[in-house]
């Protein structure tokens, strides 16, 4: 007859041998799994994207050379703007040789529905060098017309040294602007093959900043840069400019591939306290700049 310690020997083995079994079933089972969802997983970006409904409209086709640029800040002369044939009459004001702040003596209508090439075209009218800025925004919250100054016909996002705001009444008539501008550029390096606009893609979605049913509506090159000028020079790099959803802009280093996003609110309120504080350090109490003054300090 077996003794007691024999039997919970026994039954002690038995239960371990089970729990082995049941733990390789485990295993087995867990191995399989894994398998499935590896042989499942998307070996694409593409196929990655279109699994999480992440859609992108045509995509740039040519590959895109480009490299980095410096690029000096403009300075104005009194003389260049006064030979300068502006077609619309305006009280202008240079401060400080880098900043333009210029009043219309008639404010001038746009259209709530204006296309881009009508604004435009009234822009060309109105401001000096327009050839150089391109149309970026219309800022409604602001009512402020946002243009983008332009290097090797490429723009230049977000720079407070390179753009044109067109301020707005409530009747939507363009009372006055402000103009900054970029001048000389020269570029540091032999132009080469940037990274692909769908790498590009493939950055922000694996920084999490693309989402299920998200669309890429928008793919272009342009230049940019977080470094603020060192004396007299400015160093830009190229960028892919992302859109999506026609609402929120990501741009991606074209070259070292890392992303960064932009504020249009905050950009634009930053340069407004900088042309209140160049406007106030230069008033001389001429009505004009007393005006622009206030309705800047309005926005705020």
């Amino acid at each position: 007859m077996m003794q007691w310690g024999q039997i919970k020997t026994i039954l002690i083995l038995s239960f371990l041998i089970l729990d082995i079994y049941l733990f390789a079933q485990f295993l087995e089972k867990k191995e399989q799994a894994d398998l499935q969802v590896l042989e499942q997983e998307p070996s694409t970006i593409e196929e990655q994207l279109s699994a999480e409904s992440i859609t992108f409209e045509q995509l740039p086709e040519k590959t895109e050379e480009e490299t980095y640029i410096s690029v000096q800040q403009k300075l104005f002369t009194e003389e260049e703007l006064s030979n300068y044939d502006v077609q619309v009459q305006q009280e202008t004001y240079l401060i400080d040789q880098y900043f333009i702040a210029s009043l219309l003596e008639e404010p001038m209508a746009i259209p709530k529905d204006a296309t881009v090439e009508e604004i435009t075209q009234l822009f060309n009218d109105i401001v000096y060098f327009p050839d150089e800025y391109e149309y970026w925004n219309w800022n409604e919250d602001l009512n402020i017309i946002i243009f983008f100054q332009k290097k090797l016909d490429r723009p230049v996002y977000y720079n407070q040294n390179g753009l044109v705001l067109l301020f707005l009444n409530d009747e939507n008539e363009i009372t006055f602007y402000l103009q900054t501008m970029l001048g000389e550029t020269e570029t540091l390096a032999e132009k080469g093959k940037l990274i692909e606009p769908i790498r590009a893609i493939e950055t922000l979605y694996m920084a999490n900043e693309l989402h299920p049913g998200d669309t890429v509506t928008n793919v272009n090159i342009g230049f940019y840069t977080r470094v603020p000028f060192e004396g007299d020079v400015q160093v830009f790099a190229p960028i892919w400019k992302v859109n999506v959803n026609k609402e929120k802009d990501f741009f991606v280093n074209a070259i070292e591939g890392f992303t960064f996003s932009a504020n249009e609110q905050d950009f634009l309120l930053e340069f407004i306290d900088t042309a209140i504080h160049k406007l106030q350090v230069q008033r001389n109490d001429t009505t004009s700049i007393e005006y622009m003054l206030d309705e800047l300090k309005q926005l705020r």
